[in-house]
């Protein structure tokens, strides 16, 4: 399994989203400069997100991205799977594909592999985005990052 770039964004960009008060709107363009990601592709990254309730699009001249949720209740499992689908480390380990497998139950790789696949979902989904943005945080005030400071203004 290989996080993607587009689930790089995604965290990126609720990471600091999460670092701002409860409700903040961030422009696209201010999200992308603040973030250092690329606007056109991150908009596509915001859009699947926002098909999941993760954070909300608002439209017009006062529009733009916010989270959908609290950044604690926000796991990584969910961000991944918003942006690229189901986590399978084996195609026949895939949710939806895995009552078609014909060697279900008899082949030792897929038992191993659903055993470390189900690891790696529990560590996923123990992980939210407000733990991202408080080792964030961390790392950027003992670092003297700018961005520690413009959050802590915030």
């Amino acid at each position: 399994m290989q996080v993607t770039r587009a689930v790089d964004y995604g965290i990126r960009a609720l990471v600091l989203m999460a670092r701002h008060p409860a409700g903040t709107r961030f422009y696209l363009h201010d999200l992308s400069r603040q973030a250092g990601l690329p606007r056109n592709y991150l908009v596509k990254v915001l859009k699947s997100l926002a098909e999941r309730s993760i954070v909300c699009s608002y439209r017009g001249i006062k529009g733009g991205f916010s989270l959908g949720l609290r950044p604690d209740e926000i796991t990584l499992r969910e961000v991944i799977e918003a942006i690229d689908g189901p986590i399978a480390i084996m195609a026949c380990l895939n949710e939806s594909a895995s009552n078609g497998c014909r060697h279900k139950g008899q082949c030792a790789a897929h038992r191993r592999l659903g055993a470390i696949r189900e690891t790696v979902l529990r560590q996923l989904d123990a992980c939210s985005i407000q733990d991202l943005a408080r080792e964030q945080t961390a790392l950027d005030q003992r670092s003297g990052s700018r961005a520690a400071v413009k959050s802590a203004q915030a």
